[in-house]
């Protein structure tokens, strides 16, 4: 009786997700007057960290950058401070010569940028999330989220920019598994910014899940790598600032490993590897959105190297799914950016640290692998 039960209920919830798909996304209705203001909020919150931007240390190496290919120099020779493909550069000297002609500063371009970056996530979000009320729900979480807000407009780091390529790579892939648009957008979140570097194999064919071919997968590593041609005099520059780039030593996850006398300096390097390889097998017959996620976590857990604004990374995915870890998280990172020195540096105590968003990351993640051994019925209601 119990196993006649379930099955039941399994069916049931078929029907209904079926039903559901029919009768189409449920409409705002009401509450489309609250999503608006949410909306508005979030918008003018972002608007004004921009106006009051005072600069940083990131946004005078996108600077220098934009200056030293203004003047013919050498990118990766002439600066330490510029770690990504050439693709960003160039887009930080457009910009620049934009803003001379328009009398506006490149950080106030740059942040505009960046607004709109969220802005078209926060839509790609709400189609991936269904449209309708649910979808106006997730891509306001998105677009309000504290953490969003921090990064793209009060740090103008241009992470976002490498996410909603991603994410619109997740979702070409779920309308049509072995589309050309996938290697596409994975290839220009590559060369934005090598965030995904791994992420390119989640998108395999496999038995469980349609996919791309080992060709297709190989395409933004090819463009990764061709982005870097017109600078091969620069090669010592290249290999020590982009591929030998480790980001921060803060007192952070495994990267705490350095401060243990005997343990070699590429140990935590060699962890960070081995976890996103180890993922990269087993999240093999996971569902796409849910896998990025995971794998966006599993980075953050067991990154070598950390800087804030890498806390970032799996808002816009987790947005699509919720819950109780995304919560924690977001709260927990939230109340870190109060009290860091580069953000609001309020003088509160007893504020979460590095260690605060690690277990955080740690509990989210627990959390997401227990929500995958529920039934497929039940997991499909909890996202």
């Amino acid at each position: 009786m119990a196993g006649g039960g379930g099955g039941f209920r399994a069916g049931s919830r078929k029907r209904l997700g079926a039903l559901r798909d029919r009768v189409g996304p449920e409409p705002l209705g009401r509450s489309s007057l609250l999503v608006a203001a949410g909306f508005g909020v979030a918008a003018a919150i972002r608007i004004a960290y921009l106006v009051r931007f005072a600069g940083n240390y990131d946004v005078a190496a996108f600077a220098d950058a934009a200056a030293i290919l203004r003047r013919g120099g050498d990118l990766y020779l002439e600066t330490a401070r510029y770690n990504y493909s050439p693709v960003f550069a160039y887009t930080l000297l457009g910009l620049s010569r934009l803003g001379d002609a328009l009398g506006v500063s490149l950080a106030h371009l740059l942040g505009a940028l960046l607004l709109a970056a969220d802005a078209a996530t926060a839509a790609l979000v709400s189609r991936m999330a269904g449209g309708g009320r649910r979808g106006a729900a997730a891509a306001l979480i998105f677009f309000a989220n504290p953490v969003s807000v921090f990064v793209s407009s009060f740090h103008l780091q241009f992470d976002g920019l490498a996410i909603l390529a991603l994410l619109a790579a997740v979702h070409a892939a779920e309308r049509r598994p072995g589309s050309g648009r996938i290697p596409l957008w994975l290839s220009v979140s590559l060369l934005v910014k090598h965030i995904a570097a791994f992420f390119p194999p989640l998108f395999l064919r496999s038995r469980r899940r349609g996919g791309i071919g080992l060709a297709a997968a190989a395409v933004p590593y090819a463009l990764f790598a061709a982005s870097f041609l017109p600078f091969w005099r620069q090669w010592s520059g290249i290999r020590s600032h982009v591929l030998e780039y480790r980001s921060l030593a803060e007192d952070y996850g495994v990267g705490m490993l350095r401060n243990f006398a005997g343990l070699p300096r590429w140990l935590p390097t060699a962890v960070f590897l081995a976890a996103v390889l180890a993922a990269l097998v087993l999240l093999r017959g996971v569902p796409l959105r849910r896998s990025c996620l995971l794998l966006f976590l599993v980075a953050l857990i067991f990154a070598p190297g950390i800087c804030e604004y890498y806390f970032v990374w799996p808002v816009a995915l987790g947005a699509l799914t919720g819950g109780a870890g995304y919560l924690i998280y977001t709260v927990t990172v939230s109340a870190f950016f109060l009290g860091s020195p580069d953000g609001l540096n309020l003088p509160l105590h007893h504020l979460p640290g590095w260690h605060g968003i690690w277990w955080s990351l740690v509990l989210w993640l627990a959390l997401e692998l227990r929500a995958l051994r529920r039934p497929a019925g039940a997991a499909e209601d909890a996202t």
